[in-house]
């Protein structure tokens, strides 16, 4: 009974949170879910502090305080105009040419993603985007599908650039440097097939003309040496995560000292950041790891402990490429958050023959999930509901298809050169 309980709480609040009835916010929602649970009985208040503290082998303080350090940093950047900045900048170069305009919004999503956070780039770009639309009077579902598309790929090279990413590598203690090195080639050479992909795809809808921005990007910047301050702490913390284990810290210590030294350095209005901070994203990340602790509380974690135990997985590369695959289909379906908590808790049950396999597994299908459904991310399901707030329409089955196209190839190109690097060169 307790189990029934649990799933149809846990159920119904995931519904809620995706079509969200009494147009609240989602996190919402998800606190009440949360009640709900502590009513019942399925946990208790202790727990639930607990849950946050540890999710097996996972800690998800480290995770959420990593998180929104990063978003401190994301934000401020866009609260200084510097994302802004450089899509304009994007447009400029384009000069009314819809498919240069595809190529700059490309790399721009592609960067930014893969230094910051895929979170922070879709909820920032977007916007921008969305304005574009109405400015330049183009149809741009192309561009916001590619750049949902693209951050969700680029993400896949770094740890910091996705929660799921750090999940597994606080897990499977991969290094910073590691996970940077393998991960380059196959995301460079992953990007580019899906760069042609979606060109060919939306080709009619890129090829076109548009009018001309009129915005001075020089004046865009609100503070230059507030944002110089962000953007070169940004990149002192991707050195300083790289040289991590030889300084014996942890990767969220590490991004909690840069983000308070560059918040005290640029001398930025704090109250102002504070109130631009994706904190709807913050608590859902945070709600979540108390609402899948249930799958201990009730047992069901045990259960599948237990099936899985008896498991191998090989090391051969049809293997390796049929669990990111498999990983993504979880993700799509149930949220790359809580999926990609519970599989890392219980991979490490999984007896197979190289861990390394089944960690990048794991990462690679955590970050292209989130392109198969509007609810395999929590960027994903706001993404869709402030495409909607303002009167742009998306077809859900558009997003799953466009998504399929250009996940698969990726997934697959990604996984051979992994695959290789790991096998015959690690």
């Amino acid at each position: 009974m307790e189990i029934f309980i649990f799933l149809k709480i846990f159920v119904l609040t995931y519904l809620a949170i995706i079509f969200r009835p009494l147009r609240i916010r989602e996190s919402f929602y998800a606190i009440f879910g949360i009640l709900l649970l502590i009513f019942f009985g399925i946990f208790d208040l202790g727990e639930v502090f607990q849950s946050i503290y540890q999710f097996e082998i996972v800690k998800p303080y480290t995770i959420i305080i990593f998180f929104t350090s990063f978003a401190v940093l994301s934000t401020g950047l866009d609260y200084l105009g510097f994302f802004e900045y450089l899509s304009v900048r994007a447009i400029k170069l384009a000069k009314q040419d819809g498919l240069k305009l595809y190529k700059y919004l490309f790399i721009l999503s592609a960067v930014t993603s893969y230094l910051s956070a895929n979170d922070i780039v879709i909820l920032t770009l977007t916007p921008f985007i969305l304005y574009f639309s109405k400015y330049a009077k183009i149809n741009v579902r192309g561009y916001l599908i590619a750049m949902f598309i693209v951050a969700n790929t680029a993400s896949i090279g770094q740890i910091t650039s996705n929660p799921t990413n750090f999940i597994v590598a606080t897990t499977y203690n991969i290094g910073f440097l590691e996970n940077m090195i393998i991960m380059l080639l196959p995301t460079i050479v992953g990007l580019l097939a899906i760069y042609f992909i979606l060109k060919k795809v939306f080709y009619k809808e890129f090829n076109v003309k548009f009018q001309s921005i009129k915005k001075d990007p020089d004046k865009i910047i609100k503070n230059t040496f507030q944002a110089r301050v962000f953007y070169i702490m940004l990149f002192l913390l991707m050195f300083f995560f790289a040289i991590a284990p030889l300084l014996n810290l942890d990767l969220w210590v590490i991004a909690v000292i840069g983000t308070l030294l560059a918040l005290l350095i640029s001398r930025v209005n704090v109250k102002e950041l504070m109130e631009k901070m994706p904190w709807n994203v913050i608590l859902l990340v945070t709600t979540f790891f108390i609402l899948i602790s249930g799958f201990i509380h009730t047992g069901l974690y045990d259960n599948f402990v237990v099936y899985l135990s008896n498991i191998s997985v090989g090391e051969s590369l049809a293997e390796f490429t049929a669990f990111s695959f498999i990983v993504a289909v979880l993700c799509g379906l149930f949220n790359n958050i809580p999926v990609t908590t519970i599989l890392t808790s219980l991979s490490v049950n999984l007896q197979s023959v190289n861990q390394s396999l089944v960690s990048y597994a794991l990462i690679i299908g955590s970050n292209v999930g989130a392109n198969l459904t509007i609810l395999g991310s929590l960027a994903g399901i706001m993404w869709f509901h402030l495409i909607k707030s303002n009167k742009y329409k998306i077809k859900l089955w558009d997003f799953t298809k466009y998504g399929i196209l250009a996940t698969v190839p990726f997934v697959i190109i990604v996984t051979v050169i992994i695959y290789i690097e790991i096998v015959y060169f690690k």
